[in-house]
């Protein structure tokens, strides 16, 4: 085992997840690496939280427990930073599950390479105690400057392990200048590019050291108006991208724009149709981008593809629908 002295703060934050606390909390403490400060913090919560995370907090002297009055899951988040005692720090979501070997096995790879942020794997569970088999045997690792990580968040099969707050060490200096915007949701993708712009180097293992719990009623369970927030965070991520120069990287954020008011598009005429100034407003934005990027960032077939959605959208919807059909 690799020595253990650098102290690695677990930031859990929580607010009415009584059913499954107690399981994720006995997964944090559980840990092999032992170095651990650990947060919990109680987010207002009106349910069994409260007095859960007490008694936890006074059966392991390892962790603190911070009561406060509900800001959200971004505020929770940013007071954890702001109380870390640690020079790494991790995000749990208190719904989720660890492996046992989650810190070890991040720690081991921050120290290998030298990185500033280091990324496990994940699956998906749909009972919190639900029992996986064992895959922390690890086949696939690399290692990736800031610049170079970006394009994952872009690459299907690694845009969640890259674009989430969890499954990640971080050196806690990557959070000096940036926090997690209150009142948002979609609250990563605001934070992780500018984190990975600030960074030498990320590091990747395909261990699975977390389990993510998928569960109806979560932020992330249902469609809601407030989802459009995922487009405010994707137009400050091409401004930043503008600003820097990466043109690469701005085709391949513009175009991913493009696809997400696509989807709410059509999620808000499913879910909301009678929103009319919102469809009005998202045909309108889609129209305006793909007009300004036609001939500079957008590739022949994205081209074809959002001219289609702009000249006819029933007929578009018809041919994505069934283009998704033959891909599977």
């Amino acid at each position: 085992m690799m020595p253990q002295n650098e102290l690695i703060t677990m930031i859990v934050a929580i607010y009415n997840v009584e059913p499954y606390l107690s399981v994720c909390l006995e997964s944090v403490r559980n840990q092999t690496y032992k170095n651990l400060d650990i947060i919990l913090i109680d987010d207002g919560s009106t349910d069994g939280c409260p007095g859960i995370c007490d008694a936890y907090g006074e059966k392991d002297d390892r962790i603190r427990v911070i009561h406060q009055a509900n800001r959200g899951l971004s505020g929770a988040r940013n007071r954890g930073i702001e109380e870390a005692k640690g020079e790494i720090v991790t995000f749990v979501d208190a719904d989720d599950r660890l492996h046992p070997q989650f810190c070890e096995i991040l720690y081991r790879r921050m120290k290998e390479t030298e990185a500033d942020v280091s990324v496990g794997n994940y699956e998906f569970i749909h009972r919190i105690d639900e029992e996986k088999p064992d895959r922390t045997r690890e086949t696939e690792c690399f290692t990736k400057t800031g610049y170079e990580a970006q394009f994952l968040f872009y690459n299907g099969a690694m845009c969640i392990r890259n674009g989430v707050a969890c499954m990640k060490l971080y050196r806690k200096h990557c959070f000096d200048s940036i926090r997690f915007p209150e009142g948002r949701i979609h609250e990563d993708s605001f934070v992780m590019p500018f984190i990975y712009d600030t960074v030498r180097k990320v590091t990747y293992t395909d261990a699975v050291v977390y389990y993510y719990l998928v569960r109806t009623g979560s932020i992330t369970g249902s469609y809601h108006l407030k989802r459009l927030d995922q487009l405010e965070a994707q137009r400050q991520v091409l401004s930043l991208y503008r600003e820097r120069g990466y043109r690469e990287l701005y085709a391949k954020a513009c175009e991913s724009y493009l696809h997400s008011i696509r989807n709410h598009y059509f999620d808000v005429k499913r879910y909301f149709p009678h929103e009319k100034e919102v469809l009005k407003e998202l045909d309108e934005t889609f129209e305006q981008v793909y007009k300004k990027e036609l001939d500079t960032a957008l590739s022949r077939a994205a081209r074809l593809e959002f001219g289609l959605f702009c000249l006819n959208k029933k007929l578009y919807y018809i041919v994505w629908k069934l283009w998704l059909k033959i891909k599977k």
